[in-house]
């Protein structure tokens, strides 16, 4: 689609306060509704569904989410209490979209302001691409939810930290 010359074009950090990404993404998605579709990138689309899954657990669990590192504790306590089914009927019962692919994107915007990366779409799914490896975020938090596997989200973030730090050590 022909882009429109409206100047408003500019990349985002993920270490921005929400408040800022929300002001941010609403603008980026008016602009696109008009007509500049060329702006909707995976980036922006991965925050919106971040930003849904923070909205989300605001309403329901009154936690207050952020791009901060000590944001992981909590969204373990989330993905532990839905695992167990403590409000799993509630929550699920809603037409809330799909909630592990918006926690998964979450996640992965905790992973890239934190520690760095970019998303990528691969031939399995959404992944965030962390120095030429891809850290499949969604698939995580969906075998979390699913099956309650053994590493939780914050052994699985320290895994991927200590990923980053043992490719900088070998370079």
């Amino acid at each position: 689609m022909k882009r429109l010359d409206n100047g408003s074009e500019k990349d985002f950090s993920y270490n921005d306060s929400i408040e800022n990404l929300e002001k941010y993404y609403e603008n980026q998605y008016k602009l696109i509704m008009s007509g500049n579709t060329d702006l909707a990138s995976l980036k922006l689309v991965m925050l919106g569904n971040a930003l849904d899954f923070i909205h989300f657990i605001q309403r329901s669990f009154g936690i207050k989410l952020d791009s901060s590192e000590k944001s992981v504790d909590e969204l373990e306590e989330v993905m532990d209490a839905l695992n167990r089914g403590i409000v799993q009927e509630n929550l699920f019962s809603r037409d809330d979209g799909d909630l592990a692919k918006k926690a998964g994107a979450y996640l992965g915007f905790l992973i890239i302001a934190n520690i760095g990366g970019s998303w990528v779409d691969t031939e399995n799914s959404m992944a965030v691409e962390l120095q030429g490896r891809e850290v499949y975020v969604c698939d995580f938090i969906k075998q979390r939810l699913v099956s309650g596997t053994e590493l939780n989200v914050r052994e699985y973030y320290r895994s991927v930290r200590l990923l980053k730090t043992k490719n900088n050590d070998e370079e």
